[in-house]
């Protein structure tokens, strides 16, 4: 899911300048050129940094490590399956209903998050609704899951999106940094509350750990709702470095900076800062429904105790920028954790798959669909706009 610890981190980087988003491996979208800010906004914030895009090196030595880790985690999973015989056993006597749950909770945490990204747009009051973010949702979701480091080409398109919906810039910027610092937030609070239900040995070793990581995670999604104490905390960071570093590694924090002053306008309420944090964690506990689908699907048993601790530490594993959407090390890391809470290997491996099948395959095939169903339909609006504009004159 779009939604991640890094996106937050990003701040410093995502927020500087122009902003002129560029997305050429997923775009697509009809427009020719990409959007760029009028040259007198550009100087008032400041020249866009020269892009720096991998040598041809460093992608083969990045597809050779993928293949790799694929390669080793497929092995792994085969090994800690033990009889791939009872595994496709398990196949065998599926409880269809409920893997046909598992696709409904998968469907309300795409619309959950849907939601979440409709309320903050709406503080900018932009009237979209959550059908026109649905399929910009699963779009961006499945460039994210399909692609090596996807969250940053994901960030760029769903920024696009939200512009062609009539998003301002500072309205798009805030409005995808808000939505990333609320859904680090929501995981941290599913992790927090798997260290709080499972036994008393993990509870205390990770406990203390977890609830630092989700204070960070709060303090940090309520600078996004107060712009101006964001932009004074960066002001201070910005003076003590001036003093310490050189103006180039300044410019950065001077950008960011510069780009809160933009997003004073956006203040939610604190009701509906709440009522966002709960779709953002709601959004991840439908998520983890699906894992526990899964184990149901298989006639495993559910180790309640320490589901949403698996389930947490496989999301973690999909951020590892190695492989596309994790691909390879959640499905050799849960295996592992769901083993580890005494659910038999055979059906820890094939609940495994059935999670990834829904929540993995299925959201990248219907995302990809709805990356097509945009296009062409972003590009017969061009097409009218430019057909209605010599008319006009």
């Amino acid at each position: 899911m779009p939604g991640d610890f890094r996106q937050v981190g990003r701040l410093v980087r995502r927020t500087s300048v122009s902003y002129e988003v560029r997305s050429p491996a997923v775009d697509g979208m009809g427009d020719k050129s990409p959007r760029t800010r009028p040259a007198a906004s550009q100087a008032a914030v400041g020249a866009p940094p020269t892009a720096h895009r991998p040598s041809r090196r460093v992608k083969v030595a990045r597809g050779v490590v993928a293949v790799v880790v694929l390669a080793a985690a497929a092995l792994f999973v085969l090994r800690r399956a033990g009889n791939l015989g009872a595994v496709s056993a398990t196949f065998d006597r599926l409880h269809w209903h409920w893997l046909f749950v598992s696709v409904g909770a998968e469907v309300g945490s795409i619309t959950m998050l849907s939601w979440l990204q409709q309320r903050l747009l709406r503080v900018g009051d932009l009237p979209v609704t959550v059908r026109n973010l649905l399929p910009v949702t699963l779009a961006s979701n499945a460039v994210a899951q399909s692609l090596p480091v996807g969250t940053l080409f994901a960030e760029g398109y769903a920024f696009r999106q939200y512009q062609r919906l009539g998003a301002s810039r500072a309205l798009g910027i805030w409005a995808e940094l808000s939505a990333g610092a609320l859904a680090a937030a929501g995981l941290a609070a599913v992790a927090v509350a798997g260290a709080a239900v499972v036994g008393p040995g993990l509870r205390w070793t990770l406990l203390p750990v977890l609830a630092f990581v989700l204070a960070g995670a709060l303090v940090a999604a309520a600078l996004f709702r107060r712009a101006p104490l964001l932009g004074a905390l960066l002001g201070r960071l910005l003076r003590s470095a001036e003093r310490r570093l050189p103006d180039r590694l300044c410019r950065p924090l001077r950008s960011a900076q510069r780009a809160t002053t933009e997003m004073e306008n956006f203040r939610p309420s604190p009701g509906l800062w709440l009522a966002c944090l709960a779709a953002a964690a709601l959004n991840w506990c439908l998520d983890a429904v699906v894992l526990v689908m899964g184990l149901l699907t298989v006639g495993g048993p559910v180790p309640w105790r320490g589901v949403l601790l698996c389930y947490a530490a496989a999301q973690l594993l999909v951020e590892l920028p190695i492989t596309p959407g994790g691909l390879g090390l959640v499905e050799g890391g849960l295996v592992e954790v769901l083993i580890r809470f005494h659910v038999a290997a055979s059906r820890a491996t094939a609940a495994t798959l059935v999670y990834r099948a829904v929540s993995y395959w299925l959201l990248v095939l219907v995302g990809w669909a709805a990356a097509a169903w945009l296009t062409v339909r972003n590009r017969q609006a061009d097409r009218a706009a430019a057909a209605a504009g010599p008319a006009t004159t």
